[in-house]
């Protein structure tokens, strides 16, 4: 039954529904009357329904809808006991549309859901784009690849891997050029397997999150035994390993395997289980599959907490990483304290510096976390001196011990001057949990006529960046993009600030300007002297 169909110019379709139905009678009327009810028009899509051995009425109403819609449903019945996989690779072999997309009979879709994908698709030549999720009850369902529709979107440098699901829109000719299929050995995950190589060999991949396309029920997963969910986390990174080079990139891919499938079975539903010989399996394979396949590059990525527990589990102390489980569990606990040594932070969660486990510093170093908290209140002139004011300080941190400046960069050679800069105390200004931060407010005289080597500020264009830094802990952010309201945009008046030291009867005039992301830099330019009026 995996044969394709002949396909025919005449029956290109635009979208191909593929709708796997098992024990979905309750909600199958209301999924039908969405997919028929699209304003993309039911002469533009296909449905190819397979009743995967129902034991309700499902079947009855798929060929009942059959026989009301013929050329619009196409319904296939098979013997309960054979994979969603085989039913999806059959309803995908038939599949006239130019895109595929995959739902179950709990899911709808919203009136122009096919009408925006589609659309999405073709003025932006996406291989999958992605329509907004909505749950249709209390269970959850992804949404962090939602916040904004982008008809290009990097797949390493989003959250969009973090969405496997079927429920997608795939290029057919991709598919097929690739020979995707619905891997048939897979006990759980085929769906993210399919999706996941569809993901990673898309030329380009688009979100539509102007509001929701896919209503999604709740899934039929019944209990899955822990080490079945070790086993897909580790059938996925084998599966990324094979079509992604080591690196950066890959180690993205794997983080969210190491999240989302391995966390939950060495850690809630863990805790949850009763039978200790699962419990202890389930340890044993997550140790190997940790040592056997994850680099350090990867861990690196994920919440400290989920690290150590990793780290702790490779080195074979299992029941230190189920008490690890077991603290990031508890709610009601209070938050870590942080530690600061030689400008790195590190988080004091159980197991730092044990020496009975004897785990390394750097699986508690936070540094590359500590965020910023920044805006720019005030920019104006005065003469040559170029005056900021605003704030700058670290979330996580007091403001004890500062030692910001602002920097200047050249974006061609790389040179740098450096500023020191006054603190202003304020006793309102607080960081997002309400903690103070009185010393974080700064304001700097940046005198463009005299630099560190006593000449003015030289041509080309300069970023403006801050080097935040407070009880010895530094990073640099660029200045601008988050600025108040009184913040002059719009004005590019260029200021002369000094004669030109290269070129007699020339003057260095500097003009301000806010670069596309919405950063501040100075463009630094050597010209005559206007003439003066009379």
């Amino acid at each position: 039954m995996t044969t394709s169909v002949p396909v025919h110019p005449g029956d290109l379709r635009d979208v191909t529904v593929v709708l796997h139905v098992r024990d979905h009678a309750r909600t199958l009327p209301a999924c039908l009357d969405s997919l028929l009810g699209q304003t993309l028009g039911t002469d533009r899509i296909e449905i190819i329904a397979m009743d995967d051995g129902s034991t309700d009425e499902g079947g009855s109403l798929l060929a009942e809808a059959e026989q009301r819609h013929p050329g619009l449903v196409r319904a296939g019945q098979f013997r309960r006991g054979l994979s969603t996989a085989d039913a999806r690779n059959w309803g995908m072999s038939q599949a006239a549309g130019r895109y595929l997309l995959f739902l179950t009979g709990a899911d709808r879709l919203a009136p122009k859901a096919l009408e925006l994908m589609v659309a999405s698709a073709d003025a932006h030549e996406a291989d999958v784009v992605l329509g907004k999720l909505e749950s249709s009850g209390k269970h959850t369902v992804a949404t962090s690849m939602f916040r904004r529709t982008q008809g290009s979107v990097d797949l390493y440098g989003s959250r969009v891997y973090w969405s496997l699901t079927p429920d997608k829109l795939f290029r057919t000719s991709l598919v097929r050029r690739r020979g995707l299929e619905f891997p048939t050995d897979m006990t759980i995950g085929e769906d993210q397997a399919f999706t996941a190589a569809a993901l990673v060999h898309a030329d380009n991949i688009a979100v539509v999150a102007d509001e929701p396309c896919v209503i999604k029920g709740p899934a039929q997963t019944g209990s899955v035994p822990l080490p079945q969910r070790v086993a897909l986390a580790s059938r996925m990174i084998g599966l990324l390993a094979s079509m992604v080079p080591p690196g950066p990139r890959l180690d993205l891919l794997i983080s969210r395997h190491l999240e989302a499938d391995l966390g939950k079975a060495t850690g809630p539903l863990l805790l949850a289980s009763d039978q200790p010989a699962e419990r202890e399996q389930t340890l044993w394979a997550a140790a190997e599959l940790l040592r056997a396949q994850v680099p350090a590059s990867a861990l690196a990525l994920l919440p400290r907490p989920l690290a150590v527990r990793y780290t702790l589990l490779a080195a074979g102390h299992h029941a230190e990483a189920e008490e690890m489980a077991a603290y990031e569990a508890d709610k009601t606990r209070p938050a870590p304290r942080k530690k600061v040594e030689d400008g790195v932070v590190y988080t004091q969660l159980p197991f730092f510096r044990d020496p009975a486990v004897n785990l390394p510093d750097e699986v508690f170093d936070i540094t590359a976390k500590m965020t910023v908290n920044q805006l720019l209140t005030g920019l104006r002139w005065n003469g040559s001196l170029l005056l900021l004011d605003g704030h700058a300080f670290f979330e996580q941190l007091s403001t004890r011990d500062r030692n910001t400046k602002v920097v200047l960069r050249n974006r061609i050679t790389g040179a740098e001057e450096r500023f020191s800069v006054t603190a202003r105390r304020d006793e309102t200004l607080l960081n997002s949990k309400g903690k103070a931060r009185a010393m974080g407010r700064f304001s700097t005289r940046i005198n463009l006529r005299q630099m560190s080597d006593g000449r003015p500020l030289g041509t080309g264009v300069w970023d403006v960046c801050l080097a935040v830094s407070f009880e010895g802990v530094t990073q640099e952010v660029r200045l601008g993009r988050k600025r108040s309201d009184e913040v002059d945009v719009v004005s590019r008046a260029p200021m002369v600030f000094a004669p030109s030291a290269t070129t007699p009867g020339h003057e260095l005039a500097a003009t301000p300007f806010y670069t596309q992301e919405g950063h501040l830099a100075l463009e630094v330019s050597e010209r005559l002297p206007l003439p003066s009026g009379r």
